[in-house]
């Protein structure tokens, strides 16, 4: 049986008999103390550090993006 990678217990499990959390759920690289942390956590499980959406710069962009698309056909037609 493989350590739980979110907070080193050797025996692990499905799920986690130290943690509670299921190894098969996404996890990430915590930006400080580069341990292993969930995906749907909003901080660190280790040291606590608050982790910043990677979606939250590129849903607006995405968004004005289809703004300029549709302002962009609309001049397209009245031209």
């Amino acid at each position: 049986m493989s350590p739980c990678p979110f907070c080193d217990n050797p025996k692990g499990g499905q799920p986690c008999g130290a943690c509670g959390r299921a190894p098969s759920i996404g996890r990430r690289p915590c930006p400080a103390c580069k341990k292993m942390t969930p995906l749907n956590e909003p901080a660190c499980s280790h040291c606590g550090q608050a982790i910043r959406s990677e979606m939250r710069w590129k849903i607006p962009v995405i968004i004005l993006m289809f703004v300029v698309a549709i302002g962009v056909s609309v001049l397209v037609r009245l031209l």
